[in-house]
């Protein structure tokens, strides 16, 4: 007997998890790539009382601690992503209990209704209908439980992000004040191909983010740090993800960047590598 609407369960929301899965699993990675990058030193626990503070006249340690900012930055954008994910997930579940709950009542009240008039009433349909308030009560008591764990898991992500929030502002704190010199636009030659194409870069204290479009060659994003003159980047291909490491210069009168660049993924003969430049365009 096909079992009545709201018996009948949602399909099954693999993507939607499977989702949530790879946006974990992307966030650890950079939360491990973080610590692997903080100075020695620079504790990650809730209590710097008695924290050694690195040397940010060095330009490694600067950098280094940039790197971990940067990941850190990452990890907070990718939790609220989930964030977000998960609070959708708890309004689907609670609409899905609020149904369970209605059907619930609705075979409650037409076994009820037959009961209070037993001369109608007949054993088979006394058993079918108390049947159906049992599938009922089970499928609330089901959705119930998504409903829980749903708010378990937004409890867990609110509290991390604003873990996130409060360890960020501390690495902040600890980094050097710059000027934002690389904000602009910049045209890029990429060698040794010759490949010429536009870097769109903004600067937030030791923070860079932006774009690259390099033409037939690639187009994405751009994520690094730049300390005491120096540019770290990893480039973000829209199509095959991050694939290769920036690192440069700025010139003493800010309008022209060089360096050297390699990719991540290797091929026959080893990993592609290269130099580049760049002048700010006016």
């Amino acid at each position: 007997m096909l079992a009545p609407p709201f018996l009948q369960r949602s399909r099954p929301r693999r993507a939607r998890s499977a989702r949530r899965t790879a946006l974990h699993r992307a966030g650890a990675l950079l939360v491990a790539a973080a610590l692997v990058a903080l100075p020695v030193g620079v504790s990650v626990g809730q209590d710097d009382a008695d924290d050694t503070r690195p040397d940010l006249a060095n330009p490694i340690e600067a950098q280094r601690l940039g790197v971990a900012l940067a990941g850190l930055i990452e990890r907070a954008r990718l939790i609220e992503q989930l964030t977000a994910e998960t609070s959708r997930e708890y309004r689907r579940a609670a609409q899905r209990r609020r149904e369970a709950l209605e059907g619930l009542a609705e075979a409650a009240r037409e076994l009820d209704q037959a009961a209070v008039r037993p001369r109608t009433l007949t054993v088979s349909q006394l058993e079918e209908l108390t049947g159906t308030v049992d599938q009922a009560r089970q499928r609330f008591e089901v959705e119930d439980r998504a409903v829980r764990r749903q708010l378990a898991g937004l409890r867990m992500l609110v509290s991390e992000r604003d873990a996130l929030s409060v360890r960020i502002a501390d690495l902040k704190s600890r980094l050097p004040q710059q000027q934002e010199m690389l904000t602009g636009v910049w045209e890029v030659t990429w060698m040794p191909a010759g490949v010429v194409g536009t870097f769109y870069l903004d600067q937030s204290g030791t923070l860079v983010s932006g774009q690259y479009d390099l033409g037939t060659h690639g187009s994405g994003s751009l994520q690094g740090t730049f300390v005491s003159g120096k540019l770290f980047l990893q480039r973000i291909d829209s199509r095959r993800g991050r694939d290769a490491e920036i690192e440069g210069v700025l010139s003493a009168d800010g309008n022209s960047l060089r360096g050297t660049w390699s990719a991540y993924e290797m091929v026959q003969g080893g990993t592609p590598h290269g130099q580049w430049v760049a002048r700010r365009v006016p």
